[in-house]
């Protein structure tokens, strides 16, 4: 597919790359490209030096014949007066980054009338994910499948934790065979596994399942169970505004510390049911009169990583049980891992799911259509939820006599309102959507997810 990204900063990156992994034909436009050349270096991009917003550069740039638009620069005006000229000039479909909350309103009642394909709200997207994070406060991560029915959380093997030495197989007896353990990290490896691995002190486990079951397992590991209460929130961006009106649904009391008096004038509007603290975050002696020692969670979203990182580190000495850090950096997550901060969010990765999880229904059409995708283990293997068509050339097949690729996990299926973890005996119908973990490449469209010569 050919796909044109107007705007290359940390999101636009990040997007190309991906992209360009996916054997997209990218072009890139923006006006600072003197200051982006190692993107350029590095990547096989088309790329053009100039304005978004002129006709002529995206003419240039072969707006005409390409399938996708993609528009992710500063202002969201901007966005969307991209996205309406792309289509005017006669591409497919297009994405438009909007951040202020009355244009994503509005824009979600009138995107089909003025031609919009999707709207992309990161903030809004990346409180959704902290919330999900802290309704299970001893997950590194959370991800939400089938519709939120079943969840894909991971956990961190600690020191002393009565998972160590077990197998996979062993846990299902002793625990509950509906908890699938889809994935497990160790080191620089990514395992996907079989019954007979054994975990190790380290190991990052991935696991599906309802979460009553989820909760049978973290309760027999001896994790965090106290639902939160109380968080804390560092910073008064839009995504803090978003994730205090979301804790104050799920009946969890925050606290939002900003610097600016005038936002946190706007604050105290935008967020009634939060305490506002106009205040220095990084005066630890604010953060102790704001009684942090008491806090269930901490959640650093200032625009400056490095702040976020030092504040984080201090709630965890401070005994505040979950935090978790904002980063903008891609290749910092390693480095933070060996931190003891419970858990790292980067909100263009997350919209960038959410993108490249379009471009792929795009691309297969009707057939087979891929609903969600989300990267795991800096992106070496990922989870993929696939509503299954009648082009599936294993339809109704035993599953222990189809030829799946290595490294290839059926997790769930989910048929009508039942949720079956599967066996060698069962069958995936039309009509069911599946959670597949995939530990290789180019898994397009889900026949891909089968050996070629299949029949």
């Amino acid at each position: 597919m050919k796909v044109i990204i107007v705007g290359i900063g940390k999101l636009g990156d990040y997007l190309a790359k991906e992209l360009v992994a996916e054997k997209h034909d990218v072009t890139i436009i923006d006006t600072k490209f003197n200051n982006r050349n190692n993107i350029i270096n590095n990547e096989d991009l088309n790329y053009i030096c100039g304005n978004g917003l002129d006709s002529n550069i995206l003419l240039e740039a072969g707006i005409s014949n390409s399938d996708l638009l993609i528009s992710v620069m500063d202002k969201d005006e901007n966005n969307v007066m991209c996205c309406l000229l792309g289509k005017k000039l006669g591409v497919k479909h297009t994405i438009a980054r909007v951040r202020k909350p009355e244009y994503s309103n509005f824009l979600t009642l009138v995107k089909n009338d003025i031609g919009l394909s999707m709207t992309i709200n990161p903030d809004l997207l990346t409180a959704r994910h902290i919330a999900g994070v802290l309704s299970i406060p001893s997950a590194l991560d959370v991800t939400p499948f089938f519709k939120g029915r079943l969840q894909l959380i991971s956990l961190k093997v600690n020191e002393k934790c009565p998972l160590i030495g077990l197998t996979i197989k062993a846990l299902s007896n002793k625990v509950t065979k509906d908890v699938i353990v889809c994935a497990v990290e160790r080191e620089d490896e990514v395992i996907i596994p079989k019954g007979n691995i054994k975990f190790k002190e380290g190991d990052i486990i991935h696991v599906t399942g309802i979460r009553k079951d989820i909760q049978k397992l973290i309760q027999y590991a001896g994790y965090m169970t106290n639902k939160m209460k109380k968080v804390m929130i560092i910073g008064g961006s839009s995504t803090s505004v978003y994730l205090a009106n979301i804790l104050n649904d799920m009946n969890i009391k925050s606290t939002i510390v900003e610097f600016d008096s005038k936002r946190c004038t706007e604050l105290v509007e935008l967020v009634p049911n939060s305490l506002i603290i106009n205040g220095d975050a990084t005066d630890e002696n604010i953060l102790l009169e704001e009684d942090i020692k008491n806090m269930n969670g901490f959640v650093a979203l200032t625009s400056i990583d490095e702040e976020n990182v030092i504040l984080s580190m201090f709630a965890k000495l401070n005994g505040v049980s979950k935090v978790i850090t904002k980063t903008s950096h891609i290749n910092l997550g390693g480095v933070l891992e060996k931190t003891n901060i419970d858990s790292i969010v980067t909100p263009h990765k997350i919209v960038a799911n959410q993108i490249v999880t379009y471009v792929r229904a795009m691309q297969n059409g009707e057939d087979n259509s891929c609903e969600s995708i989300y990267k795991f283990g800096n992106n070496k293997f990922e989870v993929l939820e696939f509503i299954v068509k009648n082009s599936f050339k294993a339809l109704n097949k035993p599953l222990k006599d189809i030829s799946f690729k290595n490294n290839i996990v059926i997790a769930a299926i989910m048929r009508g309102k039942n949720i079956i973890y599967p066996g060698g005996k069962d069958v995936i119908e039309e009509g069911d959507t599946i959670v597949v973990v995939n530990g290789n490449k180019n898994i397009n469209e889900i026949n891909d997810i089968m050996e070629s010569n299949y029949e």
